[in-house]
Order: C-alpha cells, then sequence, then structure tokens
C-alpha cells in the first residue's frame, strides 16, 4: 500500500464495495429477521445463494433506485428497487433469474423494478437459456401507478413463452393484476402456508360480496396446486421449491431450438419388466396402481410428477427412458376409474403443450373408460375442455407413442394417443378393449327393451356385453385393421418405447400422416 499513487482510486473503490454491502442487505437485518425468517421464509439473497451454483450467480443493475419522488417516496430507501435480478448456473449450465426482495417496501413493483425484470427476461431469450422469477410482493406500488410497466413484463413472458423455459415461484404474496406475469410461465410452484396468489383478496371479496374468507383457503399453495390448477407443483418450504426448479430443469432443454440433456444411465435398456405381466386386474372395474407402471417401465429414480394433487384421475410426469426426458400421461384407475374430465383435460394440454415445446417425446399409457359423464360436466363445458386436449396432442410434432394397457372406449381414444391423432407409434397389450363406448353402456341402449324384459336384466346385460364385445373384436383385430403397430407382452415394453424413441430422434415432423398446412396459427378451443 506504500507504493499506492492514487489514494483517491482506492477511497472510491472502498465506497463502492460499502455500497455493494449496502444494497445486497436490501432493507436490512432487523427486516429480514422479522419479515422472512420469522414466518419460515429465506431471505432473497438466501434463495439466491441455493438456486444457483456455488459462486456463480452474477448480478445486474444492482444499483437501481426507483427515480419517484412524489406521495413520500423521496424519504423512502429502495436498493435495487426491491427486485434482484442476475444470471448463474443450475446444474453446470447457465440460467437467468429476478426474484423480490420483500424487505424493500414489500418487493412492491414500480417502474424501475418492473424494467429491471423485463430487461433480464429479454437477455435470457437473447442467449436463449432458462428464465427463473420469485415471487414475493405486496403488489404495485400505488406511489408509482405502473401498470403500464407490468404489462410490459407480461408481454415479455408471452413473447418467451415455448422459447425458453420459464418458471415462476411463489414464494410470498402475489396479487391482482400481477398474478398474470407468473400465470404466463409454463411452469409454477406455490409453497404451502407461506404463499398467496389471487386476483381478489380476502378484504376485497368481503367488501364486494360480504363473503368471509379464509386467505387460505382462498389463495394458498395448497389451494392454488390442488383446487384450482394454477400451479403445477407444490412444496413444503423455500429449501424444497429451490430443489423443485433445479430437478425441472434437469429435464429441460437451454431453449426450444435445442434437445433435453441427456444423462449417463447405469438402468439396462433391454430390462424386462415381469412384474407388468401380472399388475392388470382381469376385471375392466378393478383398479391398480398406475404409477408403479410408470416406475417400473422408465429409468430408476428419474420420476418427477407434475401436479400430483390436482386431478388426481390422470397422471403426468417427466422422466427419463435410457438417460432421456420423456414426457408420460397416464390415467389412473384409482381416481374416478381413470375417466378424463375438464380438469385432467385442461391438466394434459399443459403439459403436452410443455413438452412438444422443448422437443420432449411424449408416452400416453392408456386405461381408460370415458370421458367422465354427468351434467356437472357437461355444464362446466367439457366439450371444449375435451377439445383442447385432443388440439395438444393433435398438433404436437414431438416423438408420440401410445400403450394401450387394458382399455380405450369412447373419446378418450382420440385424446388419449388413440389412432388418427398423428401418433407415431401404437402398441396394445394383449388386454386391450375397445368400443365406441362401454360394452355394458352401448348394450343398454341398443338392447334396453329386450333387458327390461328379461327376468335377469343384470344377467341379461351381461350376456350381451359379452356378444358385443365380440362383435367390436379383440386385440388381434385392431392389429388385423392396422390401428395399432404392435401387440407386446407388457414386460416388453421398456425395452419396444427405448427402440421406438430412439429411432424416432431424427423424426421429419413435417412428413406427418396428416400434414397440417403452414399457417398465422392454429385457434384452439378454450
Amino acid at each position: 500500500m506504500d507504493e499506492i499513487k492514487n489514494l483517491d482510486n482506492y477511497a472510491k473503490i472502498e465506497a463502492l464495495e460499502e455500497r455493494r454491502r449496502e444494497y445486497k442487505l436490501g432493507g436490512g437485518k432487523e427486516k429480514i429477521e422479522k419479515l422472512m425468517h420469522s414466518k419460515g421464509k429465506l431471505s432473497i439473497r438466501e434463495r439466491i445463494d441455493l438456486l444457483f451454483d456455488e459462486g456463480t450467480f452474477v448480478e445486474q443493475y444492482l444499483f437501481a433506485k426507483s427515480q419517484c419522488r412524489d406521495l413520500g417516496m423521496d424519504k423512502m430507501s429502495t436498493p435495487a428497487d426491491g427486485i434482484i435480478t442476475g444470471y448463474g448456473k443450475i446444474n453446470g449450465r447457465l440460467a437467468y433469474f429476478y426474484g423480490n426482495d420483500f424487505t424493500v417496501m414489500g418487493g412492491s413493483l414500480g417502474r424501475t423494478s418492473n424494467l429491471k425484470s423485463s430487461y433480464i427476461s429479454m437477455q435470457a431469450a437473447r442467449v436463449g437459456a432458462p428464465l427463473i422469477s420469485m415471487v414475493d410482493t405486496a403488489g404495485a406500488r400505488f406511489q408509482e401507478g405502473n401498470l403500464t410497466q407490468a404489462t410490459s413484463q407480461m408481454m415479455v413472458n408471452i413473447a418467451n413463452s415455448g422459447y425458453i423455459p420459464q418458471i415462476s415461484a411463489i414464494m410470498g404474496n402475489c396479487a391482482g393484476g400481477g398474478a398474470y406475469i407468473p400465470a404466463l410461465t409454463e411452469f409454477v410452484i406455490s409453497v404451502d402456508k407461506t404463499s398467496r396468489m389471487y386476483i381478489c383478496g380476502p378484504e376485497p371479496i368481503k367488501q364486494a360480496i360480504h363473503q368471509e374468507v379464509d386467505p387460505e383457503e382462498l389463495s394458498g399453495g395448497y389451494t392454488n396446486n390442488a383446487i384450482s390448477g394454477n400451479t403445477q407443483c407444490l412444496a413444503s418450504d423455500d429449501r424444497d421449491c429451490i430443489e423443485k426448479i433445479r430437478l425441472y430443469l434437469s429435464y429441460m432443454p437451454q431453449n426450444c431450438n435445442e434437445m433435453p440433456p441427456v444423462y449417463a444411465c447405469d438402468d439396462d435398456p433391454d430390462r424386462m419388466v415381469y412384474e407388468l405381466d401380472d399388475i392388470v386386474p382381469d376385471s375392466f372395474n378393478r383398479a391398480y396402481d398406475m404409477m408403479q407402471v410408470i416406475e417400473l417401465i422408465v429409468d430408476k429414480d428419474s420420476v418427477f410428477e407434475i401436479q400430483p394433487l390436482f386431478a388426481k384421475n390422470l397422471i403426468t410426469v417427466l422422466a427419463r427412458m435410457d438417460g432421456h426426458s420423456v414426457g408420460v400421461i397416464a390415467n389412473n384407475p384409482r381416481h374416478l376409474a381413470g375417466c378424463l374430465d375438464v380438469d385432467a383435460a385442461d391438466k394434459m394440454t399443459h403439459f403436452v403443450d410443455t413438452c412438444n415445446a422443448f422437443n420432449i417425446p411424449l408416452i400416453w399409457l392408456t386405461d381408460c373408460p370415458g370421458f367422465l359423464p354427468g351434467i356437472d360436466q357437461e355444464h362446466k363445458g367439457i366439450v371444449r375442455h375435451g377439445a383442447k386436449a385432443c388440439y395438444a396432442m393433435g398438433v404436437a410434432s414431438v416423438p408420440k407413442i401410445g400403450v394401450v394397457l387394458r382399455k380405450q372406449f369412447g373419446a378418450s381414444a382420440v385424446a388419449m394417443g388413440g389412432f388418427g391423432q398423428n401418433m407415431d407409434t401404437i402398441l396394445h397389450w394383449p388386454f386391450f378393449s375397445a368400443s365406441a363406448t362401454n360394452p355394458e353402456g352401448s348394450v343398454k341402449v341398443i338392447f334396453r327393451r329386450e333387458i327390461a324384459a328379461a327376468a335377469d336384466p343384470e344377467a341379461k346385460t351381461r350376456e350381451l356385453a359379452e356378444e358385443f364385445k365380440e362383435v367390436m373384436g379383440d386385440v388381434y383385430t385392431t392389429a388385423e385393421r392396422l390401428i395399432c403397430n404392435d401387440i407386446i407382452a407388457p414386460h416388453e415394453t421398456r425395452r419396444r418405447l427405448i427402440q421406438e424413441l430412439e429411432v424416432l430422434r431424427t423424426k421429419n415432423r413435417e412428413l406427418v400422416f396428416q400434414q397440417i398446412p403452414k399457417k398465422k396459427q392454429g385457434i384452439r378451443p378454450v
């Protein structure tokens, strides 16, 4: 230091380091303890440290502050304007980030903070890397009237949709129009007990319609995941949330122009799974564990279930086969007999769109008695919701493989990886049965008078149902009619799927059975 000639420069460098330390504390240690730790939440800096590989996070726009001086803002301190932005590596791969600092004006959104998040989002798209946001905000900063800028972030999310993976973690409050910002990303995680996401909160509801509402019941993490289906994942706490973000990204490519990463796999691709031969009951009315089927087929310990608490009659999982990412969609006979309903159709649509956008092959495991009947489902719009699922799978251009385990009745044959939807491969297990409706339901319509006149209507129904099945044909009839590519033993399923997936990696997406003309866009049922 004795040889230092320009002491003024070093004073400025020390001042820079001091300001960095000050800004990185946000609202200060006291607020971190009071607003975050005491409520079971991590500070934004602690969240960043857990999310990114150690020492890789590079912050951007640290020294930004609110430029508003009206309505008392001239007396407020807004280090980093309450939002942290930057980039780093997650599992060795580049990712971009923005997250609210609740200790600075409740993480409220002002003009500068919105510009910061928009800039970093556009930068993520420019280099083709995933974008993660952590939402923990009191909402719009009233002093700044920032609706225009909030809409700007929405437009960036829309522009990035399907181009780069966009993940939003609701790790605190997310209210009003700001809730649409994470809702416009494809993977949203809510945290149990500490997150809220809603358009209209308990107090406005009380004022508007005189209804008392419990905040957790209205908009808590569980509600948003299991009941409304607004989020794709439920985390138990902040640490679990961050682990799930890192896990989700491990299945994703950096952007839509790349393939997902391939992981070393010591699970034999030729492994025969003989447990599958005995897993499906003889009776159509008996349930079994479809998740066990999935876990037996895919690479060991590779299953990440998406929306496990929502629409439990349909299972959607990310997994790997021979180290490659796949998306699996399966009926769940343990819930509503595996029927498709409004919620299941929406769940499938979103999952298919996500996998298709990011080059993840799709596998359907079908055992479906059809769409759920009833006035409730009809009034909720099962026609348009079901059409939405059919549309999504029809336009998906990634490799698509259907495996029918037991039954495929009614319109479910179209929605669940059936013939005529530009499928690449359809495989049937030898237990397969199909018809326009359940055989018992069909004969009750066709032979209603004969059944009503019979001495034993139930016995007559069973007898006619067996005749109906004979007329419809069996699994070999479908093979004869080229409705399936092959009939396979259940224990062969893993090996056969891996073989098909390997062949389909060079699939020309334009050379499909039913050509889709080039156009501005299709019009999805809503």
